[in-house]
């Protein structure tokens, strides 16, 4: 009796053993490419830990799962996910300046005979335009119709330029937070022509104390024309600067406000020319659809953004080179525009991964996640000057229940990495969460007639 029950017991272990294997076995990933450069040497090198580096670091998923890097792989494009943030911000920082604020301009015709007036919106792409931003303009508007015998609008009109996302489901204005509840849907569906016009309406309906009859679109070519007939008053109001929005949306991976900054600077045709022109990079190296990194249907075919390694790596020195040259306000680096380690962060989407000592105001980074990818890049502050580096994994399936896994063992070969090195801390000192508005939301009356103005 005895030895069949030990029999028994065998059994059912190795059954609970079977299930446990053939549970683990559901999900499974694999490495594409590590890479790091010092900024000191200027050269990508594939980053492999020794045996020793392995078992020192007591790490479970690092022994599970040895890397290979090749030469070959830190030259090979793989799908990067949210790293396309960093591309973006790069490109942003290179053409507008960390500083830019986007200025939106505001157009008032004379008031009607029945007390109604036009108003025109002429947008400059602000990425984090919504509830907030307009509740501020219009709540000023009011008192500035008011004196000029305007008790409601006839007709609120805004150009090409001018973007509200709308949120999922039942339209809604978006707030700038908003779509960070939503970053697994696609970020097209809720910005663009349409959902300026629906995201409108429901502020109009829902917010404003002024009264609108019509909202319509009128590219600004043709209101350019109008102003050559109608004298109109001008104002205008900007957006936070540019590199509080970057952090925004890399801190919480939101979708739209990185695509609507993408196209705002060009869009594929000109990031390509952007990249070529500033790092001599091609499509041999980077491909890039959007700024968000999430999947662009093409042909009924998602098409994903895919770089390499070393191009990564190269991107983010480039970054932090030109944000410690701006000339501006306060000396800028990497910190702010990217999220940094440590809990200090109110939010970010590694805190939880990489809040111990040993990261605070060591790391920069920038997390992804797509279908085949999920990765990492940033830099960690030494005693020799940055080190850059970017991890590309890529799980079988996008199981929700095992991501953790390939982001812990991510965290687990930086953690070798920096092992490898003298770790230095930078002075940053965390901002908190950002406002959309500022004093800068304030409107400022420009020329009374501003038909030269229009671009």
């Amino acid at each position: 009796m005895a030895q069949a029950s030990l029999l028994k017991n065998i059994a059912a272990s190795i059954i609970v053993s079977t299930a446990v294997a053939s549970t683990a076995s559901a999900f499974s990933y694999k490495m594409n490419a590590m890479c790091f450069m010092k900024d000191s040497t200027n050269k990508a090198e594939a980053f492999n830990p020794t045996a020793q580096e392995i078992k020192d670091s007591g790490s479970s998923y690092v022994r599970s799962t040895p890397t290979n890097v090749t030469e070959t792989d830190i030259k090979t494009k793989f799908r990067v996910a949210s790293l396309s943030k960093i591309l973006v911000t790069h490109w942003a920082t290179a053409t507008l300046g960390p500083e830019y604020r986007f200025k939106t301009r505001l157009y008032i015709t004379p008031t009607n005979p029945d007390k109604t007036c036009y108003v025109h919106l002429a947008g400059d792409g602000d990425i984090f335009m919504g509830k907030e931003m307009l509740s501020t303009v219009f709540k000023q508007l009011k008192p500035i119709l008011t004196s000029r015998g305007c008790t409601s609008i006839s007709q609120l009109s805004y150009d090409e330029k001018f973007v509200v996302p709308m949120g999922p489901g039942s339209a809604y204005i978006v707030q700038h937070r908003d779509d960070s509840t939503f970053r697994g849907a696609d970020p097209d569906l809720f910005y663009g022509p349409l959902t300026t016009q629906k995201a409108l309406t429901h502020f109009v309906r829902n917010y404003s104390q002024i009264r609108v009859k019509t909202i319509k679109p009128s590219i600004s070519s043709e209101f350019k024309k109008y102003t050559e007939e109608v004298k109109v008053t001008g104002y205008s109001f900007q957006s936070r600067p540019l590199y509080m929005m970057m952090r925004e949306f890399n801190a919480y991976s939101s979708n739209v406000p990185p695509n609507i900054l993408f196209e705002r600077l060009g869009g594929v045709n000109g990031y390509k020319a952007f990249i070529k022109n500033r790092l001599g990079m091609d499509e041999s190296t980077v491909v890039m659809k959007n700024g968000s990194g999430y999947p662009v249907m093409i042909n009924d075919e998602k098409i994903y953004n895919e770089v390499t390694c070393e191009s990564i790596v190269r991107i983010i020195q480039d970054l932090d080179h030109m944000l410690k040259a701006y000339k501006g306000s306060k000396a800028f680096q990497l910190a702010d525009v990217m999220a940094v380690g440590g809990d200090g962060e109110h939010y970010s989407t590694f805190k939880s991964l990489y809040g111990s000592d040993t990261f605070e105001n060591t790391l920069t980074g920038k997390t992804g996640s797509a279908d085949k990818a999920i990765t990492f890049g940033g830099a960690l502050s030494t005693t020799d000057g940055n080190l850059y580096f970017a991890v590309l994994t890529e799980p079988d399936i996008y199981d929700q229940r095992n991501l953790n896994k390939p982001r812990t063992y991510i965290r687990d070969l930086v953690s070798i990495l920096a092992e490898r090195v003298r770790l230095k801390k930078f002075d940053y000192t965390q901002v908190g969460l950002m406002n959309p508005i500022d004093s800068a939301s304030t409107l400022v009356a420009e020329s009374n007639n501003l038909s030269l103005k229009m671009k």
